[in-house]
């Protein structure tokens, strides 16, 4: 599929609109493409990956390192190896943190709704002043006109 878009790429260039676009779609397609490569393994060869992208694996190991500095890709590199490695993620805990975030909103929804029934359920009614353009005194849109001559 890689090789696919190079060969469309030089037509793509050719494009006033699209041309100034080309390096970065290109970039980002290609970002997707490793992280959706690595994102089903626990280790990955590199020397396997950037025969798999057709490049070398000093240039492959850039573009990974990137990607884990931006936070893409959640893995580490044995630089010495060549593997790409997964991290660990702790799933229970981040289960768990995402647990009490959600019962924390429901809990202030929850009490915002206790309040307002509260409210309903007293008859208590807010109103605002009355306006005083609803006089026929000052509207919105000669307010402005006075205001500028008062001064």
């Amino acid at each position: 599929c890689l090789k696919m878009l190079d060969e469309m790429k030089d037509n793509l260039l050719l494009d006033m609109y699209l041309a100034p676009h080309v390096r970065t779609l290109y970039t980002q397609i290609r970002n997707r493409a490793l992280i959706q490569y690595f994102s089903p393994y626990v280790s990955a060869d590199m020397r396997k990956m950037a025969t798999a992208f057709n490049t070398t694996v000093a240039a492959l190991e850039d573009e990974l390192t990137q990607l884990i500095l931006e936070g893409l890709i959640n893995a580490r590199i044995d630089s010495h190896s060549k593997i790409l490695y997964a991290r660990d993620v702790d799933q229970r805990s981040t289960t768990f943190e995402k647990s009490l975030l959600i019962g924390k909103e429901f809990q202030r929804r929850a009490k915002a709704m206790i309040l307002r029934a509260a409210v309903l359920r007293n008859q208590i009614h807010v109103k605002s002043p009355p306006r005083e353009g609803s006089q026929g005194e000052l509207t919105p849109a000669n307010s402005q006109s006075r205001m500028s001559t008062n001064m």
